[in-house]
């Protein structure tokens, strides 16, 4: 079997790993997600830092680093707080949430690799594209569309509205992550999901989403 197979195969059950992880802490109810989002999180905010030192002194400052760490935290924080909906735990908010950061990284992936001729940010992360994006965007809105029809509310559009901000500060979120590392001059940001580097890595796409995302509930 050669590496590049072998590496695959590692990334897909890793991936499948992930999946099965979050899926059963999101429904075996808050007294296991939200530990594991605290944990997760730990984690993530320890590679923040360590990649931090790794930055050239100019782009180590203090303040930034603290605004860094501090979003970080409101990412996890909003994670949690999603699932709290009418004054009890619902699984559906971050089950629905997660699906849609899948499907939008999993549209991105796959139209990006088979049709991606526009780099997005090609001093950042030269592999993401236009094509990627619009794929990511598409399949998130589809599916956004299928958890408003199913668990939405009459009237409103609060998924397909999710969707939307998935698909434009998912990206970003990622393009943030890839900027620290290319700074700090790291390809992952840590070692601890084999194939796919560390926890910022896979949660990257939250980052800027989850906070926005919240906003939009909290005032919708």
């Amino acid at each position: 079997m050669s590496s590049g197979s072998t590496e695959l195969r590692v990334r897909a059950l890793t991936g499948v790993g992930i999946v099965a992880l979050i899926l059963g802490a999101i429904l075996l109810g808050p007294w296991s997600y939200w530990p594991f989002l605290l944990i997760v999180w730990c984690i993530g905010a320890r590679e923040l830092s360590l990649a931090w030192r790794l930055m050239p002194p100019f782009h180590r400052a203090v303040p930034i680093g603290f605004a860094a760490q501090c979003l970080l935290m409101l990412a996890f924080g909003a994670l949690a707080a999603m699932s709290w909906t009418q004054g009890a735990y619902d699984f559906w908010a971050p089950l629905g949430w997660f699906a849609l950061m899948w499907s939008n990284d999993t549209g991105a992936y796959l139209v990006g690799r088979s049709f991606g001729r526009h780099p997005l940010a090609p001093s950042v992360s030269p592999k993401k594209t236009w094509e990627g994006w619009g794929g990511g965007a598409v399949v998130a809105l589809l599916v956004g569309g299928l958890l408003q029809h199913k668990l939405g509310s009459p009237g409103s559009g609060h998924w397909v509205v999710l969707a939307a901000l998935v698909s434009v500060f998912g990206p970003l979120g990622d393009l943030l992550e890839s900027l620290l590392k290319r700074k700090a001059g790291i390809k992952d940001s840590g070692q601890i999901l084999p194939g796919h580097g560390g926890i910022l890595d896979r949660f990257d796409s939250h980052i800027i989403a989850a906070p926005i995302a919240l906003l939009y509930l909290i005032f919708a």
